[in-house]
């Protein structure tokens, strides 16, 4: 049941970034990155839901590899929003701040 929960914050994050790119030349810059700091939320709490009921709970709690993975994957998500998913919605981002 909570992987299906999980895949559905996936696909609901997905289709509002799919709207919202539709809709991105009628709001402001400042409207756009919250947004889309909200799908980016959606988006990775599903990602970290699926990965965390993928893994063997014996080895999540004697491990330093999972909390490793884990805030690593974060961080490569974070810079594709910043470096590439950001300028396609805001062109002129940090221009516009």
């Amino acid at each position: 049941m909570e992987r299906r929960i999980y895949r559905i914050l996936i696909v609901i994050s997905l289709v509002l970034g799919g709207y919202l790119f539709t809709i991105k030349g009628t709001h402001s810059v400042l409207f756009l990155s919250i947004t889309l700091g909200f799908i980016f939320f959606l988006f990775s709490g599903g990602l970290y839901g699926l990965l965390a009921h993928s893994i063997n709970p014996k080895r999540k709690n004697y491990t330093i590899i999972y909390p490793l993975i884990m805030s690593l994957l974060w961080v490569f998500l974070l810079m594709i929003l910043i470096f590439f998913v950001l300028p396609i919605f805001c062109p002129d981002f940090l221009y516009n701040l």
